[in-house]
């Protein structure tokens, strides 16, 4: 493999990194508006809503999307190395 190859490889990995990030941090906000939700039904009807779960779901999600976005510090990086 050519070191043109390599960077086009590299290239395609930071992009698609890129993309997971945007789509977690999506489901985090997303997540966060259905915790919102959640708790004001919750308040509303007294009902035993999952709002801890979901909250939770959203702490693990936005770790994900610091975890992502080091590894595409990382691919970056090593590009910029090549």
């Amino acid at each position: 493999m050519s070191i043109a190859e390599l960077r086009a490889a590299m290239e395609g990995v930071g992009g698609s990194t890129g993309e997971a990030r945007a789509h977690a941090q999506r489901a985090a906000e997303r997540l966060g508006e259905a915790a919102a939700l959640l708790t004001e039904l919750t308040e509303r009807t007294g009902a035993d809503l999952p709002v801890a779960e979901v909250q939770k779901a959203r702490e693990e999600v936005d770790e994900l999307v610091a975890t992502v976005g080091l590894a595409g510090e990382a691919i970056a990086d090593l590009s910029g190395r090549l």
